[in-house]
């Protein structure tokens, strides 16, 4: 099921940042804001994936993936105008947020690393796509599509 929804979280935010998110204008503050947000999630996610996991960092984990989780929030004071459907993916988005760095924590503490080697290395490739979403974030909103941000 962890895996089902590690797939169904990439589609989404695929479809978001391909289809939905090129069909209106951004502010600076507002690209700023989803490159935090991928951010504050890769940094919890990749400390489950590539730290060994000790208690000492237990609260460190929890800490981020709060964080992570009241920057999605605050994007709701970004979004007007947003037709349903992008709605309802964002929606999916924040719901699917929480438990994927729940599931990242569960595999942490219980050393998939060594224990689940398959499932972990799917993490893996989970944690690359992050990077290559946020990569491109940086480059196409800051670059590519600049003569079209409004601020």
């Amino acid at each position: 099921m962890t895996i089902f929804l590690m797939i169904l979280h990439v589609l989404l935010i695929n479809v978001d940042e391909h289809y939905f998110n090129r069909k209106r204008p951004h502010s600076k503050l507002e690209i700023w804001s989803i490159i935090t947000d991928g951010l504050f999630f890769l940094i919890p996610i990749s400390i489950a994936t590539f730290i060994k996991f000790d208690p000492k960092w237990i609260f460190l984990y929890k800490a981020l993936a709060a964080l992570s989780m009241i920057s999605i929030i605050k994007n709701e004071y970004f979004y007007k105008g947003l037709d349903r459907w992008e709605r309802l993916t964002h929606a999916c988005l924040y719901v699917l947020h929480p438990i994927i760095l729940f599931n990242f924590y569960e595999s942490w503490q219980n050393n998939y690393f060594q224990n689940n080697s398959n499932f972990w290395m799917i993490q893996l490739l989970y944690v690359g796509l992050g990077v290559k979403t946020l990569t491109y974030q940086l480059i196409y909103w800051n670059y590519i599509h600049e003569d079209k941000v409004h601020s």
